[in-house]
Parts: structure tokens; sequence; C-alpha cells
């Protein structure tokens, strides 16, 4: 049913763009062609410049959509905008050593992503800083993440009448079984491992009492994390960021200041100054207010971004290295299922595809894989962890975990030769779950549909979800969870060397994990990002100098055109109003309780809601 309101949508919605996005790409590539030979060479870097990181929209691995920065700074697309965690990495390490870059400003607004990225790119400025070059964090409201990340800054600023939410983490999950009672829907849930509390809301009203312990420690975890990095930058002691955010004593920008937390309180135009006096005015005279001289181009603050500078030549030759050898570094981001995967999904056909190219390509001395993945279907795991297993047999591969590597997205990770994860990545979850619906009185007493069949066999039918399922259906279908349950512990034995069984079953049974916890159980082997996994990738790999080569890669520029531009076609014809209920309409069929992915007899390594820290 889901897949069928889908393609109609889809169908509806496709017509209409075809009608308008020629018209709209042929003005596009106009624009785009006159803007591009209008810049000529404008875009030089000059001395004295600061890299002006505008951190809005979402964190992900990879930015994957075109970004036509030559419109400005904003974008002309209405979609969400994405910053990829890898590009930014890139242009902070192109700073560190460009003598033309003076320090780094990061502006915050609107701006989300996950803990183990956050780190990532937080430990990154860090070492941006560690060069004795300085770094500035400047916004009108900071919440736990994006204060989390100024930290990493030399100074903090906020606008005099912003707003700060400091006040720890939470973590809430929905509960539907009392919805599902009243639909009269039953779940039949099949798992192993009491720690396995991705069905829990199908079947509790509220969390187990092995789910609330594993909570929270994965929330004290990742509170450690900020607190620690907070105490550190602002010169708190962490017992005192304790009772800033339990007190709620640091609500208003000019609270934050009274308590420590930022260092000054300034409008953006003031900042624009103090900008003005540590880079074009560090080594001349400051001009007369009112001089001429003031108003001069070359007494313009100047700043780079993102994009700019690994489009220029010297920092595109700094990150690109010269030897013959290349380190392959293949992204894994998304659910886990068969056959052909997507940007937001692994698919098991068309990831196998990339490792195969990438170790084929006798270049390539080293493999490191970046899993961001709660995981997915048990059977396409065990595929992909085959393929790196084959991989790592011919060429070393290094694992390197992002936001989430659980359940399947660990069942990958097993088959790495070397694990890295962030101190705030949620692993582990090595459990298995087969989950079926009993909609049978729902279609009898609530829509008066009934149904009846023939079957060749007993059990032709099992798993159709409109008849109760008998005790030897149900005694089959646990027989089947705990076979691939086994099948996951075995993977994990072999790929991280447990001598006993009963020392991995212990932290096994579907139980999440902070980096920081899987290291100590031997889950993971050393904290740390994606440039420590490419420099282990070349130590195993013995090579010294060479390049670095992602996968998947980007489609053809053009289709990835037509893709951002249609979305914004649709809303032109369609009308922002009647845009916005076909999202939520599409929104609802996706957070369904009885989604037809689930509704199909299948085991799942999988976390079924992404657990969301706030």
């Amino acid at each position: 049913m889901k897949n069928f309101f889908k393609n109609i949508l889809s169908t509806v919605i496709g017509m209409l763009v075809a009608s308008v996005v020629s018209v709209l790409i042929f003005i596009a590539i106009v624009t785009l062609i006159y803007h591009g030979a209008s810049r000529g060479t404008s875009g030089a870097i000059e001395k004295n410049s600061i890299l002006d990181i505008h951190l809005r929209g979402q964190l992900v691995e990879k930015h994957r959509p075109l970004d036509f920065e030559i419109f400005g700074a904003r974008s002309i697309f209405k979609e969400d905008r994405t910053i990829g965690l890898w590009e930014l990495s890139r242009a902070i390490e192109a700073a560190k050593t460009d003598d033309r870059i003076d320090g780094l400003l990061l502006e915050m607004r609107d701006f989300d992503g996950g803990w183990a990225n956050l780190t990532a790119l937080h430990d990154k400025i860090v070492e941006f800083r560690a060069t004795g070059k300085w770094v500035y964090a400047y916004g009108d409201h900071f919440d736990e993440k994006s204060y989390y990340l100024a930290t990493a800054a030399s100074k903090i600023f906020m606008e005099p009448h912003g707003a700060l939410e400091f006040n720890g983490l939470s973590l809430s999950e929905p509960f539907v079984k009392g919805l599902l009672d009243k639909l009269e829907v039953e779940a039949r849930v099949f798992r192993v491992g009491k720690f396995k509390a991705a069905v829990e809301p199908l079947i509790l009203e509220k969390m187990s009492p092995e789910n609330r312990k594993q909570n929270e420690e994965l929330l004290g975890d990742i509170w450690g994390t900020v607190r620690k990095s907070v105490s550190v930058n602002q010169k708190l002691e962490e017992k005192r960021v304790d009772e800033i955010a339990g007190g709620l004593l640091a609500v208003s920008a000019e609270d934050a200041k009274k308590v420590g937390l930022v260092h000054e309180l300034i409008f953006e135009d003031q900042l624009e100054e103090s900008l003005k006096d540590i880079t074009i005015y560090k080594n001349k005279k400051r001009p007369a207010e009112k001089s001429k001289a003031s108003s001069d181009e070359e007494n313009q603050l100047r700043t780079v971004s993102i994009n700019q500078l690994l489009r220029d030549s010297r920092s595109v030759t700094a990150l690109k290295g010269s030897g013959k050898h290349k380190i392959a570094v293949v992204f894994a981001e998304g659910e886990i299922g068969n056959g052909v995967g997507s940007r937001d999904s692994i698919g098991s056909e068309s990831f196998r595809e990339d490792l195969l190219e990438a170790r084929e390509d006798e270049d390539v001395a080293a493999i490191v894989v970046r899993i961001n993945s709660p995981g997915g279907d048990a059977l396409a795991s065990d595929v992909i962890w085959r393929e790196m297993m084959k991989t790592d047999e011919e060429i070393p591969v290094i694992i390197s975990m992002g936001d989430v590597a659980a359940s399947g997205g660990y069942y990958m990770a097993s088959a790495g030769r070397y694990i890295f994860a962030e101190p705030t990545t949620i692993t582990g979850s090595i459990g298995v779950f087969g989950l079926m619906f009993n909609t049978e009185k729902f279609f009898k007493n609530k829509v008066a549909v009934r149904f009846d069949r023939v079957t060749t066999h007993p059990y032709a039918d099992i798993g159709d979800p409109n008849r109760p399922m008998t005790a030897f259906e149900a005694q089959s279908i646990q027989g089947d969870v705990n076979r691939v349950y086994k099948r996951f512990l075995d993977v994990v034995q072999e790929g991280r060397g447990f001598e006993k069984r009963e020392d991995l079953e212990a932290i096994a049974e579907g139980r999440v994990w902070s980096g920081t916890r899987a290291l100590d159980i031997g889950l993971v082997d050393e904290l740390g990002g994606m440039d420590q996994a490419i420099k282990k990738a070349a130590e195993f790999a013995e090579i010294s100098d060479f390049k670095i080569e992602l996968f998947p890669k980007d489609s053809d520029p053009i289709l990835q055109f037509i893709e951002r531009f249609s979305g914004d076609a649709v809303e032109a014809y369609l009308g922002p109003k009647m845009v916005s209920r076909l999202n939520k309409l599409n929104a609802l069929i996706d957070q369904a309780p009885v989604s037809t992915s689930l509704l199909k007899p299948g085991l799942y390594t999988r976390m079924l809601t992404d657990i969301r820290i706030k």
C-alpha cells in the first residue's frame, strides 16, 4: 500500500515537473554561464583572508547535491541545505598550512548533525587552532550541539539578545502499542537479546529496564564528551558545567556571558570590525572612520568559502598528494537493503560494485569504509560482510564509524582489519529481530473487509498479516531469528577475535554502546575519525604518499542539477501549500507503524527507530 501511494504521488509529480522543468533548466544554465563568465579571476584568495564557514542545514558525511556558490552564500534551491563533513575537513586541512588564511570563522544558524560527525568536526577545528591560528564562533542561538562545536573555537561570540539552550541531553521514543490496540492490529515480535529494543515501541507502553539502562549510559557518555570540552575551553570545572545545565543558569545571551559560556556579546557588524582588526589592520593603522580610504576595497574584510578554498589550485595541490598509490574511501550511509542503493541507503549490489571498482584498481593500495548506518536487512548485511572480507584478503580494509554503525552497520564493520569510532558514535546492537502483524481484526471490525484463501500446503501463506499465526509457525520464525543471531555472533567473533564466546555474548544481546565504551569492550580498536583511519590504512599498505579517491563517484552533474531543480519546479507549479501537504502525507506514510517493508516476512539487523539525542 505504501509503495502504491508513493508510485501515484511520484507519477503525478513527474507529469507536472515535465511541463515546466525544461524552461527552468534553460534559464538556470544561461544564468550559470553568465555568472561563471562574469566572475573571471575575482575569486583569487588574498593574504589576510578568513575561512568563513556558514553552518546552516544538516551535517552529512559527504555533500551530495551540487552546491552552486556562484550565486553567493544563498542557495538557489529551496530544499534543505546539507553540509558535507568530508568537504569541511578537507578545507580546514588545507587552511592549516595556507599562509593566506589568518583564521577561521564559524557562523551557526539552524544547524544540526549527529554527535559523532560533530565530534569529528570539533576535533578538526581544534587541530586547526593548534597551528597558532585563531578560530571565532558566532551565533544568535546555540543549542547543545552547536555550542559543543563552538567550544572548539578560541573565542565564542553571541548576538546580545540571543538565546542559549544548555540544559543537558534528552532522548525520547514514541510508543505506539496503544494505537495498535485501538486499531486492533497485533504486532508479532521475534527477537534475540533483552537489549534489542528496536521493537519495543510496538509491544510496550514505555522503555524496558534494559533499554532505559542502555539509553541512560549512552546519554551519560555523550554528555561527558560535551562537558569535558566546555570545561577545558571555557576554563570551568566540570561540576560547574553540570550546575549551569541543571539550574538553567544560561538561558539568554546575557546569562551565558555572566556564567562564562561565551566571551563577548556583539552584533554581527561589530564582529566584522573586530575581524578587520586582527586581519587587514594587524600590520597597518586603521583609517579614520570617515576617511574615504575606509571604504576602499583593500580595507574590506576578506572571506573565503569552503568551496572556494577547495577549488583553489594551491589548496588542491596541497591536498591531492603526488604518489602513484591511492587510498579509496567508500561511503556507506543509510539503511541496508538488497539490490541497488540510493544516496540515502546502502544496497548490497551497488555497494559490492563500489568495492569491486576500488579493489580492481591496481593503484588502490587500501580501502577505508566510512559507515553511518543503523543496519537493515540481515541477508544484505551478510552479503556486504562477505564482499568486504574478500576485499580485505587482497588489500587492507579499515573502518571509520560515523554517527551510528549499529546492528547491520556493525555487522559490516566487523569485516574490517581495524576499526575507528568517535567517542560519541552509537555502535554495537548485535542482535536480530523479526516483525509481523496480524491485521485480521482491523480489516474485519474497522473497515468491514474479510479475507479468504486457498493454498496448496498448510503453511504456504506463512506471514500473511490477515490471519492469526499458529504456534508452529511462530516457533519456526523464532528458529530463523536464532539462526541469524548465531551467524551474527560468528561473524563478530571471527572479525574481532573474541576467544571466548561467552565474553562476546555478554556484550551482545542487541545492546548499543557509545564509541568510548565500545573501545573498552573490544568492539573497536581506536578512537578517531576519518583522518586517523586513512593514516592507518596507509600504514597497513606500507605507503607514505598517496592520493584519495572517493566512492561512490558523483553522478553526472547535469543529472544532479535536474534532481535539485525539479523540487523547486514542483513547488512553483503546485504552490508551497500543496507541496507542504504532499510532504506531510509522504512523511506519514514513511513513519506509519505498519509499513509495507515490515509486513514482508524478513529478519532485520537494525534499530527500528533512529536514536535521536538532543
